[in-house]
């Protein structure tokens, strides 16, 4: 992945520091960049990731800690239908 290269990028094209609201407003542009840039080969691989990723689940446990984490109510999970 190029996670380096698109921040070193988006710095360069924004002229400002990680973080900032005109580093933000390139780090797209940045990212849009470098995938252009990428081999055939690797552009391939990354697709195939991507469509692995959307079309795996994550485990029970994932995603408990996901939906716990983003300030969600415990209650939501709570599966009423065994208590009859």
């Amino acid at each position: 992945m190029c996670h380096q290269e698109i921040h070193i990028l988006a710095v360069k094209l924004s002229k400002n520091v990680p973080g900032s609201l005109q580093y933000l407003c390139y780090y797209n542009r940045a990212r849009s960049q470098v995938e252009k840039g990428l081999t055939n080969d690797v552009g391939q691989k990354y697709k195939a990731m991507a469509k692995e990723w959307s079309e795996t689940q994550l485990p029970p446990n994932m995603q408990q800690r996901y939906v716990h984490g983003n300030y969600s109510n415990r209650l939501e999970l709570t599966d009423f239908s065994k208590l009859a």
